[in-house]
């Protein structure tokens, strides 16, 4: 089928594995669509379903995509709207077998293709191969893989592969294609070079399909969710919609969101997403590189839509990002609670137990951290408890058995603080395998990029870009180049940074990024004044441990951006916070008590009053019931 309608409409139905488990029928019913897409892997899932493939051969894909598709595949293929997921994660072949069963079933006659070349694991340790094989560190080129740690050993290595085989598989009729370890925003690049026939050196076009693809990969959060302007739109903050991207022939889009569907699509929410991961000014791709810096998002007048436009697009590097993964071994925790007085004091205690107990372990890693803090004359027991997370790690599964482990932990409970309760789900006390991630390059002419269509016995060879472009490793960063006096401002309060101003954090391997964002031109000149490096490290904290802090601008967003490198504790794979994709890095020093304007104070407290809302604590309280019942169901916290 060819395209028949100007522009491409493009619905993401998952931001993630184990995202709404309805999100994709209910996207297909919802209104006119050209595409459906979704993103269905981490940095972490891909590396249990290598594990899970390894166990069981027809096994390694995500088995929710599949069971979605069964809801409404019949009505796909009425209403003629191509898919394109990454749900094969690392058995793409065996999803696509299985869709071709379901087609068969259902008596549909769909053309199912599949996208093969991101399984890199061949190419480690192969010095035949085409290319620079010593698998640097993406961050850290002095560090390579075979210098990583000596007790693990790779279990995969899973390539960032482009978007040209899902083009490819579309020009020849696919009416499914199934990928696995592409790009976040491949689906949407392949889609709409397919629908508009841009070619390789299309690069402002491909920049522009990139940027809405990475809008709308993390599903909801381009409809108000992960958005710290989410107090002024709480009455439609339920049950959320999947975005769509409507892509024009020059690469800009229109980000909006099915009618019939709850949240918010606009100027903020969408500046925060674009934010989202970032990893500098330049977005890089396997099939172009965006200059985040000449982006604009605006609001239009047709509610919950906004047009996102002036992306600028250079070749691609030579190389792509690849994850390499190991078994990292073994881990397992408790919780134990602290209220009363003297918190502090009883954490030490348990500290000095745990060290006692713990003095001969064979453990790789021991983390025993104290999170929240005392409440004075709390209102209720809850109110005033925190917790004692103990984080244990270990090579093998006997050093962190129950007898190393669970055994002497439980046993403490006679000894303890005065007031000692602890989780009593003994079940995190047990042992459950982890694995570590090593992020690499690997050259995309070193990779052999498919796309293949089983039905008809048809392979598609994917050549590498005929041109590249060499990118420095470590990102551009920068103060800002017309600081003003932030006395001339005038009379100023100490209040939290979060009152005037917005901020999305997130991860990439063991990296966070905090971007900041405000609302009005006369206050960004004062948030890139304010928000230097050194003002950054001191807002984290003692969270700051001398890493390197990377930071850029963006003026087109009114925007501070930050990369913290080394942040996360090795990644989400096996992190010992428990904000280990750094989620709420910007929520955080968004609390965190700066000098502001009074007259910028003034003028939210002001907007806030409008919706109905206040700044500050609500003591644990607030309107709705959140300690009351609805629906019968009592509900508390």
């Amino acid at each position: 089928m060819q395209p028949t309608r100007s522009n491409i409409r493009i619905g993401n139905v998952s931001g993630a594995t184990g995202d709404a488990p309805h999100a994709f029928a209910r996207m297909v019913a919802s209104g006119p669509l050209d595409v459906i897409t979704g993103d269905w892997l981490s940095e972490m899932n891909i590396a249990w379903e290598s594990l899970n493939k390894r166990a069981d051969p027809s096994t390694g894909y995500d088995v929710g995509f599949l069971r979605q598709l069964g809801e409404c595949i019949d009505d796909i293929a009425a209403k003629k709207i191509k898919v394109v997921t990454n749900a094969g994660a690392m058995n793409a072949p065996e999803l696509a077998r299985k869709v071709e069963e379901l087609c068969k079933e259902r008596g549909l006659d769909l053309v199912v293709a599949v996208i093969e070349g991101d399984d890199v694991t061949h190419l480690l340790g192969n010095a035949s191969a085409k290319g620079d094989l010593s698998f640097a560190h993406l961050d850290h080129p002095e560090q390579l893989v075979k210098d990583w740690n000596e007790q693990l050993k790779p279990s995969c290595a899973v390539a960032y592969i482009g978007a040209w085989g899902i083009t490819a598989a579309l020009r020849a009729g696919a009416d499914i294609v199934i990928c696995g370890r592409v790009t976040d925003a491949s689906p949407v690049i392949g889609a709409a070079a397919w629908w508009y026939d841009w070619t390789e050196e299309s690069y402002d076009e491909l920049a522009g399909a990139l940027i809405a693809g990475h809008l709308i990969e993390c599903g909801p959060y381009a409809c108000g969710a992960n958005f710290s302007g989410f107090k002024k739109h709480l009455p439609e903050l339920v049950d959320l919609a999947f975005p769509i991207a409507e892509i024009l022939p020059n690469g800009s889009c229109y980000i909006t969101k099915p009618d019939n569907m709850n949240g918010i699509v606009n100027k903020l929410n969408i500046t925060a997403q674009l934010l989202y991961e970032l990893q500098g000014e330049m977005y890089l791709n396997s099939d172009v590189v965006a200059d985040i810096r000449t982006i604009s998002i605006e609001n239009t007048d047709t509610p919950n839509r906004v047009y996102v436009s002036g992306a600028k697009g250079t070749p691609p590097p030579p190389t792509t990002k690849v994850m390499i993964a190991a078994t990292g071994g073994y881990q397992a925790e408790t919780t134990y609670y602290i209220n009363g007085l003297d918190v502090y004091e009883k954490a030490q205690m348990m500290r000095q137990q745990l060290l006692h107990i713990f003095r001969d372990a064979q453990f790789s890693k021991l983390s025993i951290e104290l999170y929240g803090s005392p409440a004075p004359n709390p209102r209720s027991q809850q109110a005033g408890t925190v917790m004692l997370r103990v984080f244990a790690q270990a090579r093998t599964k006997e050093a962190i058995d129950a007898l190393h482990f669970k055994v002497p932990v439980y046993a403490l409970r006679m000894q303890s603080y005065p007031g000692y309760h602890m989780n009593l789900d003994f079940r995190t006390l047990d042992p459950k395998p982890f694995m570590e991630i090593f992020p690499s390059t690997v050259p995309l002419k070193a990779i052999r990029h498919v796309a293949r269509i089983p039905s008809k016995g048809e392979v598609i060879e994917i050549a590498p870009p005929k041109q590249t472009r060499q990118y420095d490793v470590v990102r551009s960063s920068y103060e800002t180049h017309s600081p003003i006096d932030l006395a001339s401002l005038g009379e100023t309060k100490r209040e939290a940074l979060g009152l005037v101003v917005h901020a999305r954090s997130g991860d990439k391997a063991n990296n966070s990024n905090v971007g900041f964002f405000v609302e009005e031109d006369d206050e960004y000149p004062w948030l890139k004044s304010l928000l230097t490096i050194e003002k950054f490290k001191e807002l984290l904290g003692d969270d700051y441990a001398g890493q390197r802090v990377e930071r850029c601008e963006f003026p087109l967003l009114r925007a501070v951006h930050f990369r913290i490198l080394d942040y996360l504790d090795g990644g989400i794979a096996s992190s010992s916070r428990i904000d280990g994709l750094g989620k709420g890095v910007g929520e955080y020093l968004r609390s965190k008590h700066v000098d502001i304007p009074v007259q910028f104070l003034e003028r939210h407290a002001e907007s806030e009053q409008r919706n109905g809302h206040s700044n500050g604590s609500t003591n644990g309280h607030s309107k709705g019931g959140v300690n009351g019942h609805t629906n019968g169901v009592q509900i508390f916290g």
